[in-house]
């Protein structure tokens, strides 16, 4: 945790409280808790400490699904242009190129780095024109081709909808999509998942735990077993990223809009750029 963390957390909290309009003493117990966690948590990671502010607006405004509206109404409007998705990758001169681009392009819908526009589809056809910051498609199709298994780390609801178009150009036969055992943020679970259908495509699972991110200690045996064995592990989103920016393993790649500085200049490229990058196994300047 640095500054910069700290000032996006305090971000949340007021995120959230303008979200659920509390009375004034409630707003006021909610504000003090929160800031006792973020003031009293600095040797934790920024997801951990997510976490636990999510965990205490739950408790608070009594609701497991703090963003179930927004979650919806994400994956509502993206599948309903599915077939046009699918049209447009089908008539591309590189149809995995532009399936992947899509993917990383979803991750603007992104509540917790409060990155969402408010016209999603007009910011997905702007984003379709931008160049990626780092480009290890080739590398990764590379991998994939030679894998007996895929390890798919899922992100956020409405994103997904361009996972599953991802992996159904893929049509790799041994894939894997993960998504969080419970609701936290606008993170996907296999609620989310299965309103679209993913798991017609591939296989679904649950991580084991709840943090919007990939806290791999923290996670089922399952899930940990999948990540050691796996021949390639896809993790999607800036939130995964800092969960597995530590990781040694080969064959790893993150797909990710940068949200923030911080992990912008850990990439080596500038926020809100497009980046697919093979993991530097752990060497990210930590």
């Amino acid at each position: 945790m640095n500054t910069e963390c700290l000032v996006c957390q305090a971000k949340t909290v007021k995120q959230i409280v303008g979200k659920f309009k509390p009375e004034p003493r409630q707003a006021k117990e909610f504000f003090t808790k929160a800031d006792y966690i973020i003031t009293n948590s600095k040797s934790l990671s920024a997801p951990y400490i997510s976490l636990l502010l999510h965990r205490l607006a739950k408790k608070t405004f009594a609701t497991e699904n703090l963003y179930a509206d927004e979650k919806k109404e994400a994956n509502e409007l993206l599948y309903s242009q599915y077939e046009n998705w699918q049209t447009l990758v089908n008539e591309a001169k590189n149809p995995l190129h532009l399936a992947a681009k899509l993917s990383v392009i979803g991750n603007i819908i992104d509540y917790g780095a409060h990155s969402v526009p408010d016209d999603i589809l007009a910011e997905i056809e702007t984003l379709l024109k931008k160049e990626f910051a780092i480009d290890d498609r080739c590398k990764m199709f590379d991998a994939i081709n030679k894998a007996k298994s895929v390890l798919y780390i899922g992100d956020n609801a409405g994103e997904i909808v361009f996972d599953k178009l991802f992996i159904e150009t893929l049509k790799h036969p041994n894939l894997t999509f993960v998504v969080r055992d419970e609701p936290i943020i606008n993170d996907v679970t296999l609620q989310d998942a299965n309103s679209i259908g993913l798991q017609d495509v591939c296989t679904v699972i649950s991580n084991g735990h709840d943090a919007p991110s990939t806290l791999l200690e923290n996670c089922s045996e399952n899930l940990q077993s999948l990540f050691e064995s796996a021949d390639v592990v896809i993790s999607k989103g800036q939130g995964n990223f800092e969960g597995l920016l530590n990781e040694k393993r080969v064959n790893l790649f993150f797909l990710l809009m940068t949200k923030c500085d911080l992990m912008a200049n850990k990439l080596g490229v500038k926020k809100r750029d497009l980046v697919i990058t093979e993991n530097k196994r752990g060497n990210y300047g930590l």
